[in-house]
């Protein structure tokens, strides 16, 4: 069994290095053949000062590519146009911040074979040694996707910083993640997800299949919060546009923007931890999604 782990890296030598080292403590079996493919994003091939010293650590063999367009869509489409020449049986896909559990790839095999799945996934747990005030709050776990005390559950869309794809299914739709959405820098992997979901393939969450993460200071910040829920509100009328046609879509994208605002309003009388945080979160969804398809093009994320 063939399995290729694509990474894609934009100035992050230091956690790059800790994740090629947390794979090499991946418990594997004989039969597996292991390689890493590393996508850097920079236009002066930054990677080229740790190359040597990445090729050295790893346990496994390395193929650095170079995509100079800026934006985490374009270098992933670099990866999945790469794996063509190399037709492996599966994929995992980590961003360069994750330190992968050691029994990652076991209890992957093991929820694809248990539940017949084609696509698994699971969380990311921030690490307690992260060096962050502690009355700082991550802005970032409100973005994620929570399955309460659930251990399995079948999901529609996974993240790709955290996932093990059976790689037919990529071959054989010719899938893609979408140049449209690589201006937001967010969204473009629940689309190539929700696409694998529509199609008819399973997806399935773990609790057990783990990466772990350090707390990032920009995420820490209340004005990113506010960028983030923004520009998730306006690209969502393009997803729902994409998956349900273009005026169901269209009515969708307002239904989801009542919602919010359903939200928004019964938040305000639930006072609970990150009270202001969550309630201006929900307030921004809604109008992001209000105004969406009228701004849609106005938004480049990569241009500030």
């Amino acid at each position: 069994m063939k399995i290729s782990i694509c990474i894609t890296t934009y100035y992050r030598n230091n956690s790059l290095e800790k994740c090629i080292e947390s794979i090499n403590r991946i418990k594997i079996k004989k039969n597996i053949l292991m390689n890493i493919i590393v996508v850097d994003n920079t236009k002066n091939n930054n990677l080229l000062k740790i190359k040597k010293k990445l090729l050295k650590k790893s346990k496994y063999n390395i193929l650095f590519l170079n995509e100079k367009k800026r934006g985490r869509v374009f270098a992933r489409n670099k990866y999945l146009k790469k794996l063509k020449s190399i037709n492996p049986n599966y994929i995992c896909l980590f961003d360069d911040d994750c330190v992968i559990d050691k029994n990652w790839l076991e209890q992957s095999m093991k929820t694809i074979t248990n539940y017949n799945a084609q696509v698994v996934t699971g969380p990311q747990i921030y690490l307690k040694k992260s060096k962050v005030n502690r009355n700082t709050i991550n802005y970032s776990q409100l973005f994620e996707q929570g399955y309460g005390n659930k251990i399995i559950y079948k999901a529609k869309w996974a993240a790709s910083n955290n996932v093990l794809i059976d790689y037919k299914i990529i071959k054989k739709n010719n899938l893609l993640f979408d140049e449209n959405l690589n201006k937001f820098g967010v969204g473009e992997d629940q689309l190539f997800f929700l696409k694998i979901s529509k199609i008819g393939f399973k997806i399935y969450w773990n609790k057990n299949i783990k990466v772990y993460e350090k707390f990032h200071s920009e995420r820490q910040n209340f004005n990113w919060l506010i960028d983030r829920s923004y520009r998730l509100g306006v690209l969502g009328h393009y997803i729902d546009q994409i998956q349900y046609g273009k005026f169901k879509g269209f009515f969708i994208n307002y239904l989801k923007s009542v919602y919010y605002f359903n939200k928004f309003l019964i938040s305000i009388i639930l006072i609970r931890k990150n009270y202001f945080e969550i309630i201006s979160n929900y307030f921004i969804r809604f109008f992001a999604r209000l105004i969406g398809p009228f701004v849609f093009k106005n938004i480049n994320f990569y241009k500030k």
